[in-house]
C-alpha cells in the first residue's frame, strides 16, 4: 500500500521542477545571447511561431530547439549547442537535466 504524497513534497517536487526550468532556460538563453541577438530573435520567434512553445518549455521540448537552432548556420548551431552543454554540464547529476542534453544533441 502506498501512502499519498504530503503536502511538503509536493511543494519540494514544484521546487525542483521549477528549478530544472530555470536551469535550462537561462543556459539557452545566455548561449543563444552570448553567440548573438539575432540568433536568439530567430530561434525565440521560430519557437512560438511552429511550436507555441516560450524558451523556457524547451526543458520539455528539447527537440523543437533543436530544430530551431539548425535553422541557424551549421557553425553558429554547433557553438550555441555546445555553450548550452558546457552551462548545463555541471547540473547533470540532477533528473532531467542529463535527458534534456541528450536529445539535444540527437
Amino acid at each position: 500500500m502506498q501512502l499519498p504524497k504530503s503536502i511538503l513534497s509536493y511543494e519540494r517536487d514544484d521546487i525542483n521542477e521549477m528549478s530544472r526550468l530555470s536551469l535550462v532556460s537561462i543556459s539557452v538563453e545566455s548561449s543563444l545571447l552570448g553567440h548573438d541577438i539575432q540568433a536568439y530573435e530567430k530561434v525565440s520567434e521560430l519557437l512560438d511561431e511552429k511550436y507555441h512553445c516560450a524558451m523556457y518549455e524547451c526543458y520539455y521540448h528539447p527537440k523543437y530547439l533543436r530544430e530551431a537552432l539548425e535553422t541557424l548556420p551549421k557553425s553558429s548551431c554547433h557553438d550555441i549547442v555546445e555553450s548550452i552543454q558546457k552551462g548545463l554540464g555541471e547540473f547533470t547529476y540532477i533528473d532531467g537535466i542529463s535527458q534534456f542534453l541528450d536529445e539535444l544533441k540527437e
